[in-house]
């Protein structure tokens, strides 16, 4: 199955896929028209299975098929590019934290966003819910259909299908439970027009119902696979095994905060797990160990990034749960996937060409990008987790820093007034997506390197082999685990990176490396609120909409469950709110 193919002839199927299921609360724009219905299935059902399903996956990879071709989407409460589902987790995960911030002030996500203010009528946080419940619909739509399946072939095409649409509603799931605490449990079963139910009043027990419930599911068809097809690879872009067993990991390390218990051994285990499958080749540590990470730490963010992915060309797999992009004027077919997301999101927000005046430099030649949104700084607190080689934070021998635009290039990392006019002068740019190609020394290779375009054809992994790494660390220092691969695993990241390795580990210390390695990855918000220093005991700059921060209320621990749905549903909305 070519991918973008795939993609490009889900838009056929827009009207059979009816997406009513139990989001009758949520302001949809409806799909084109055409003669493709149920009915017709059985004429061509390998087809339309693989059409179904494509509609499904572009729901995570670009805004949506909408009725123009004007970035209209799916969604009509929000910007076509701000709706997508990486863009909906960003904005959740990272701008209210000590990482990244949204400097426009007359965009789409409302500037109190950054400062971590939410109130339940907040319009970002319908559009954010919408998404994660329109995608969670589409899977449930495709489970809904038998596709007029007879022989044996069809029906394992259907079924592997199925599979994979149960992880992806999954994935959806994850950031449910995680960001709106409460929410309801829709499945197949929900018939079309019916509203899925919240499983209880009681918040605690309906976020503990909804997680055992999608945590079930997964350990189901990570049974399945590992008796049925153990050596499992889907095709570039698709999910599989892995990406099951991943989120897997991310559900148990949060265990705690979701329901109470902690399942640090359930984590580490699964952890483990991935590891054995994808822990090959690749970097080498100085231990001789083959870890299964890229062997430049670039090339998870670079143009050439789709190559180490699962199904990709590489044998090395560190993009695991990966989000496909390309651009249609680089591609030799004329086909891509349109989108304002994903990695080149990741590298437009930072940067932009300097005023020529300015005292700073930035251009988007260095990037080999055709445009800059100059619409994100990083906040000091973040920057001062790094190891710098001065006290001016200017140069770094971490790699992971390669990118980035500091006092070096004139950035002050201070954060003054958070507003666009003052870019420059208001944080460094914390950049990790080049449109480069980056070679296995972590180092541009311009030959290789494609002509800079907008919008950018960079893919996304929603989840790494190295976030997996420092989750089985982590499990095993709480407990879960084998202390000393805690201290193995943290090393891999560090020397990755061009650091000293360490000869111990405690929990701060994996915590500080959990953020160098995965900054703005979409873990942010989750992580500190595991940690504890979400609500209090850590500030920074603009916390709560006070320069120097400030303690949040307890109950933002989750986002509110927006107004609208609330009353159209009658749903019980979150404590606080």
């Amino acid at each position: 199955m070519k991918f973008n193919k795939i993609f490009t002839a889900a838009a056929l199927l827009a009207a059979s896929m009816s997406v009513g299921s139990c989001i009758g609360d949520l302001d949809l724009e409806p799909t084109s028209p055409n003669d493709i219905t149920s009915g017709t299935f059985p004429s061509d059902p390998k087809g339309y299975m693989e059409k179904a399903i494509g509609f499904v996956y572009q729901d995570f990879a670009t805004y949506g098929y909408g009725t123009n071709n004007d970035g209209s989407n799916i969604l009509t409460s929000m910007d076509g590019g701000m709706s997508t589902f990486q863009r909906s987790v960003f904005i959740l995960q990272e701008i209210p934290t000590d990482e990244a911030n949204w400097l426009p002030s007359n965009d789409a996500v409302d500037p109190n966003f950054q400062y971590g203010i939410v109130p339940d009528n907040n319009g970002v946080a319908m559009g954010t819910y919408s998404r994660f419940m329109v995608n969670v619909a589409l899977c449930n739509n495709f489970l809904q259909n038998e596709f007029g399946c007879t022989t044996d072939e069809e029906i394992a095409i259907r079924d592997e299908f199925r599979r994979q649409a149960r992880i992806l509603r999954a994935g959806c799931y994850f950031y449910l439970i995680d960001c709106f605490g409460n929410v309801p449990w829709a499945t197949e079963e929900v018939a079309m027009g019916e509203i899925a139910p919240q499983l209880s009043t009681d918040f605690a027990e309906g976020r503990r119902m909804v997680f055992d419930a999608v945590t079930k599911d997964l350990e189901d068809i990570v049974a399945y696979y590992k008796e049925n097809d153990p050596n499992n690879r889907p095709p570039y872009g698709y999910v599989g095994l892995d990406v099951a067993e991943s989120l897997l990991v991310k559900f148990y390390l949060n265990a705690e905060v979701y329901t109470g218990i902690e399942r640090w051994k359930d984590c580490f285990d699964h952890a483990e797990a991935v590891i054995a499958r994808l822990g090959k080749g690749g970097f080498v540590s100085s231990t001789g160990d083959a870890t299964g990470l890229c062997y430049g730490y670039h090339q998870n963010f670079a143009y050439n990034n789709k190559a180490f992915s699962i199904g990709g060309a590489s044998d090395i797999n560190e993009l695991i749960w990966n989000i496909p992009q390309e651009s249609a004027t680089l591609s030799a077919e004329g086909l891509g996937l349109k989108s304002y997301a994903n990695g080149g999101f990741m590298c437009n927000a930072w940067i932009g060409d300097a005023p020529g005046d300015a005292d700073f430099t930035c251009t988007q030649a260095e990037y080999n990008s055709g445009n800059g949104w100059k619409c994100m700084s990083a906040r000091t607190q973040f920057v001062e987790v790094f190891e710098w080689d001065d006290a001016t934070m200017a140069t770094s021998a971490d790699v992971r820093t390669k990118f980035w635009k500091t006092s070096k290039d004139g950035f002050n990392v201070q954060n003054g007034v958070f507003d666009q006019p003052n870019w420059g002068d208001n944080g460094y740019l914390a950049v990790k997506f080049t449109n480069w190609y980056i070679n296995d020394f972590n180092e541009i290779d311009e030959d290789l390197s494609p002509a800079p375009v907008d919008p950018l054809g960079i893919d996304y992994a929603m989840i790494r082999l190295a976030e997996i790494y420092l989750s089985a660390a982590e499990a095993a220092l709480n407990g879960g685990g084998d202390v000393a691969k805690a201290l193995k695993y943290t090393n891999y990241i560090r020397e990755r990176a061009g650091m000293e390795a360490y000869t111990s580990i405690n929990l701060t210390e994996l915590q500080r490396e959990r953020q160098r390695e995965l900054y703005t990855e979409c873990n942010r918000r989750t992580d500190l609120i595991r940690y504890g220093k979400w609500i209090s005991g850590y500030t920074w700059n603009w916390k709560y909409k006070q320069s120097n921060g400030r303690d949040f209320p307890s109950y933002f621990n989750v986002y509110p469950i927006p107004a609208t749905v609330v009353t159209r549903n009658g749903y019980v909305q979150n404590p606080g709110y």
